[in-house]
């Protein structure tokens, strides 16, 4: 029997991977055990992970990709991650794209300091030891900034900068971004866009498809409460 093609992706966006933190906070979290839940659930739905990498060579293309694929994604580079995603990520064999916010890396989330106590970030050892696990890895500024909060000059140094840091401490090209709160407009896409950004992606919802802004790529955000019924339901392309 022939492979079947599809020309849409849904992308999904996680934060932190945890039970514990600010009550304010609780929309980006998901507990490991639902986690687990939920990768077990895209398994049974016969669901193969894709990096951005590869999805956006196929929109460069206009290729259809393999059907049952899906991009995960996670946002701010949260330590949580290594003991909480990463196990349940091997057990059913699929791959993730982290998004690092590159002042920050092996400190604290201070973006989340209205809320209480900032949650640790990965280490540079942390994260070089995911890359053998088939770990992919973007931007996410310098410092967690709005984006359209900040001049154009400003904005290309820091895309600059972020990609640099990036660069030098993982030893790889990172030509993929997502964008701070999916904070992001006309000017800032053209910028981030100049600044040689492959792909970016946003909070708006809906499923990528063939023929997108490879700068303005939709994501579904997860949270605890998509059991495993809702959560593959959410997946389906629009008819």
């Amino acid at each position: 029997m022939a492979d079947a093609f599809t020309d849409s992706l849904p992308i999904l966006m996680y934060h932190r991977i945890a039970t514990d933190g600010p009550p304010g906070l609780k929309q980006w979290r998901v507990s490991p055990e639902i986690f687990d839940a939920q990768m077990s659930a895209l398994r049974r739905a016969g669901y193969q992970t894709i990096t951005l990498a590869e999805w956006a060579d196929a929109l460069v293309e206009r290729r259809p990709v393999q059907e049952k694929r899906v991009l995960l994604t996670f946002d701010d580079g949260y330590s949580d991650f290594l003991n909480a995603a990463i196990p349940a990520l091997q057990r059913y064999d699929f791959s993730a794209t982290m998004f690092l916010v590159a002042e920050r890396i092996g400190q604290t989330a201070l973006w989340d300091a209205s809320y209480g106590d900032c949650a640790p970030l990965l280490s540079w050892d942390e994260i070089k030891s995911l890359q053998p696990m088939g770990i992919e890895f973007g931007a996410h500024s310098c410092i967690h900034q709005k984006m359209t909060q900040m001049g154009s000059a400003e904005l290309a140094e820091d895309i600059k900068r972020t990609r640099a840091i990036l660069e030098e401490g993982l030893g790889v090209p990172i030509p993929t971004l997502a964008y701070p709160y999916g904070d992001q407009n006309e000017l800032v896409r053209r910028i981030v866009g100049e600044a040689g950004t492959k792909a970016a992606v946003t909070t708006e919802p809906g499923i990528s498809k063939l023929g997108d802004d490879l700068l303005r790529l939709p994501r579904i955000e997860i949270t605890n409460e998509h059991m495993p019924e809702r959560l593959i339901s959410a997946l389906a392309p629009a008819q």
